[in-house]
């Protein structure tokens, strides 16, 4: 194997475990662990949210939004990754499944996240990431 392919694939693992992280984090409700896997003016843009960007805003909008919401799983399936360098892109669909207040679990919203990443001096850090709902609660 040569040395580039070793790279993007130490690259692809970085990112997947990056994005994994980010599911991880927001089920825990960890909005500044969240927010440092962004770039210091990275942006998350999604439905009627619109586009949040910075760290310090995320942290804020995790906290306006989702604290107090039903515990959930965050769930992420068929992810791509395509490192190219010290830029990557992704996509992933991911499957929201919260708990309600009887404690059953039901599938609540699933959609994809479609990711610009880049290398940072402490690694991956995702720059932009457009999260689509493709179900909605039903």
């Amino acid at each position: 194997m040569t040395a580039i392919a070793d790279t993007s694939s130490q690259d692809t693992e970085a990112i997947r475990c990056l994005l994994s992280d980010y599911g991880r984090l927001i089920d825990a409700r960890d909005w500044e662990g969240w927010a440092s896997l962004f770039t210091p003016d990275g942006a998350w843009v999604g439905g009627p949210y619109g586009e949040i960007q910075g760290r310090e805003a995320l942290i804020m909008f995790g906290k306006r939004e989702f604290d107090g919401t039903p515990p959930c799983v965050h769930m992420l399936s068929n992810m791509a990754v395509r490192p190219d360098g010290a830029r990557a892109t992704a996509w992933s669909r991911w499957l929201l499944i919260e708990q309600r207040a009887d404690g059953t679990l039901r599938p609540a919203l699933a959609g994809s996240y479609a990711d610009q990443l880049v290398r940072l001096a402490e690694g991956w850090r995702i720059q932009r990431r457009e999260a689509t709902l493709d179900l909605p609660a039903g």
